[in-house]
């Protein structure tokens, strides 16, 4: 949870006025928009002058479509009118040692966000600012009434009062958002509505930085001042506590270690079990386990329940004991059982990934929580390097599936890792009508026997073949008829077909030859789970601003979502990476620059036509329509139909890889080159996840 010694200085000397960021503001308010809607919201403990929440929802009035707003400001305040000069209702002068409210019912006649300048200009001249009777303490009984009539409270109370403010939120039965430090969850005021469901961590759980008054004194750690004088501390064990129902509440978390009594020991004077991270509660103890607390931000009431904590002697009926193991004092404890716990049996899918690539079968086989890749092998280390990135606890292999030693290595890790599923791509040379003579056994189809010698050794509960969708039709689908005969004599079932990928809200036509193989019972394939396909503009439209040479690796977001679509490719990210458009030669963008918007080459003069020899290149998207396949040369203007709907641009790395389906979370590292393979190779996430969800719902745990 981090030092909190400069936080308790703070509290003892009441120097805890933290001043939110509008940044910090706006990335946890975009998650609760559909709350607000006809809504009065309270600020009770901001300036109504300077506060960002004040400035937050001025901004956003029509857009959040609110009915009131309400900010009310304390009279010791520090930063009132500090920035301005400001007035109230009767045209007098604000000042400091006053307690104010701001009431507002309506706020411009636009449905966009407002500019900062308006919300400036509004607060200077509106009038809309009124002195208060009481001092503009949130206890008082004057904020208390605009308090009973208020829907939702958001604010960022003094740290000292965090408590008297929740406990007064849940006697009015209000809905609530405001900032808090992780501590508060142990208090005995807090801890009950944690373990009752009735209030749960938001989305940002950790470091905030925060304006502090003049009057602050400097720190040894996390503190600076800015280039204008303003000072700063910042917090890592920040977080916003709500009982506004969210998305990621949810949400399930992942269990992939098995429970040893080596590895979790038990505590000196209570039957539970000592786990040391989140991340390695054990997926088949079904007891009590002593976690971080950290695990109230993972907590989901649907999986674990939480039965008390252990503590070093507070006041709080819940704490049940000191938290000692062998002797040793460790730090605070949530005490939880799973309450899915299934001892000796499957809880999760664990996952071998072979020919990996950059990691797209997995990373959509991950999106759904019950499957997890723990072994991941391939030949190309820049491919494994985004693999790694993007899921740093799986382990990485590379090297050559044929090599004796890499095989045994990922036969024992597997072993160790307890994996239960395969899913990979082996190359098929041989499968051709000059193969069909040697079958399986034609030596260019090593790679494809290796992979079934590593399911023959590891014995699967499911296995997954991807292929080219060819593969079922040549020969007549005799190629098709012995990998069946083959996987089947193996003692699996087998289904097999062709996916497409847009029928599982892949904006792009990619099809792909699927061979799904189970030992318990024959699994189908997928259907579609889309009616209707998501477009080219659905993906894409909100990155349509760089022209040829334009972009970076890494970009902040300069436009708003416009589809919903774009708003699941974003969730979770805070900056757009790989949106780098090719550098073109002038010839090129001499040619795209005659070809109308979603048009082809049809459209240049026959001296500039060339030699391709094929009618799709030099084509573009069109917006209202899937993609074609995505290959591993989308970024050049003269190769198919990869170039922008209207843009004199090939599509950049980041929309070919929303054209996969790959959200923004998804870095891929390396150079262009290497980028462009990875994302062309790649399975579409939404693909992968679609096979995973029909394999728990048909198999389960």
């Amino acid at each position: 949870m981090g030092n909190n010694s400069n936080l308790q200085a703070a509290k003892n000397t009441k120097d805890d006025e933290f001043y939110t960021t509008y940044e910090t503001i706006e990335k946890e308010l975009v998650h609760y928009s559909a709350h607000f809607n006809d809504k009065i919201v309270l600020c009770n403990c901001d300036d109504p002058f300077e506060s960002n929440f004040c400035k937050f929802f001025l901004r956003n009035f029509n857009k959040l479509k609110l009915k009131r707003l309400i900010c009310t400001s304390y009279v010791t305040s520090t930063v009132v009118a500090t920035q301005s000069r400001l007035y109230d209702e009767q045209s007098k002068p604000l000042h400091k040692g006053q307690g104010y409210v701001l009431d507002v019912e309506k706020f411009c006649d636009t449905d966009d966000e407002i500019s900062e300048e308006v919300v400036s200009d509004f607060l200077s001249t509106s009038r809309h600012i009124k002195k208060l009777n009481d001092d503009g303490d949130f206890r008082s009984s004057e904020c208390v009434e605009y308090l009973k009539i208020a829907d939702i409270i958001v604010t960022n109370p003094p740290f000292s009062l965090f408590k008297e403010l929740v406990s007064l939120i849940m006697k009015h039965n209000k809905g609530f958002l405001i900032i808090g430090n992780q501590n508060a969850l142990t208090y005995k005021e807090i801890f009950p509505l944690i373990q009752n469901n009735e209030v749960w961590t938001g989305y940002q759980f950790g470091d905030m930085k925060f304006r502090v008054p003049a009057s602050s004194e400097p720190r040894n750690t996390r503190y600076w001042v800015d280039e204008n004088g303003q000072k700063w501390r910042s917090l890592g064990n920040a977080m916003w506590l709500t009982n506004l129902d969210i998305e990621r509440r949810h949400e399930q978390l992942k269990l992939t270690k098995s429970y040893s009594p080596d590895e979790y020991p038990t505590y000196d004077n209570y039957n539970a079990i000592n786990v040391r991270r989140v991340i390695d509660i054990p997926y088949d103890y079904d007891g009590i386990m002593g976690v971080p607390i950290t695990i109230i931000d993972k907590y989901n009431c649907e999986q674990f329940e939480i039965v008390g904590e252990a503590n070093h002697g507070s006041d709080n009926e819940y704490d049940l004991f000191k938290p000692t193991v062998n002797g040793k004092e460790l730090f605070k404890r949530i005490l939880i059982r799973n309450k899915k716990a299934k001892a000796g049996g499957v809880s999760m899918y664990r996952i071998l990934d072979l020919f990996s690539g950059a990691g797209g079968f997995s990373y959509g086989m991950e999106k759904n929580s019950h499957f997890n890749t723990e072994i991941a092998l391939d030949f190309n280390p820049k491919a494994l390097e985004t693999f790694k990135h993007n899921m740093p606890n799986t382990e990485i292999i590379n090297g050559d599936i044929t090599n004796a030693v890499i095989k045994s290595k990922v036969i024992l890790e597997s072993k160790k890792k307890k994996v239960n599923m395969i899913i990979g791509g082996p190359p098929c040379q041989g499968f051709s009508l000059k193969g069909k003579k040697l079958g399986l056994n034609d030596p260019r189809n090593y790679l494809f026997n290796e992979y079934l010698k590593i399911v023959s050794e590891l014995q699967p509960e499911v296995f997954i073949i991807e292929n080219v969708k060819a593969l079922l039709s040549t020969s007549a689908g005799w190629f098709k008829d012995e990998i069946v005969a083959k996987v089947s004599a193996m003692g699996y079932y087998v289904d097999y077909g062709v996916l497409t990928a847009s029928d599982f809200g892949v904006p792009q036509s990619r099809q792909r030859a699927i061979f799904l193989c189970s030992k318990r019972k024959k699994v189908c394939l997928p259907t579609a789970t889309n009616n209707t396909i998501v477009t080219v503009r659905d993906a894409i439209s909100d990155l349509a601003y760089l022209n040829s040479g334009e972009g970076d690796f890494e970009l902040e977001y300069t436009t708003k979502p416009a589809s919903q679509y774009q708003k699941d490719m974003r969730k979770g990210s805070t900056k757009l990476y790989n949106h780098k458009a090719s550098n073109h030669a002038e010839i090129a963008i001499k040619k795209l620059e005659k070809i109308p918007p979603e048009c082809g080459k049809e459209f240049l003069p026959k001296d500039m036509l060339g030699n391709q020899q094929f009618s799709g290149t030099w084509g573009r998207l069109k917006w209202d329509d899937v993609s074609p396949t995505i290959d591993t040369r989308f970024d050049a203007s003269s190769n198919g139909t990869n170039n922008h709907p209207f843009l004199n641009r090939a599509i950049t790395p980041r929309e070919a890889a929303r054209l996969q389906s790959f959200d923004d979370r998804f870095v891929f590292i390396g150079q262009k080159v290497y980028i462009r393979q990875q994302i062309g190779n790649a399975v579409p996430p939404l693909l992968a996840k679609a096979l995973a969800d029909k394999i728990y719902e048909e198999l389960g745990l």
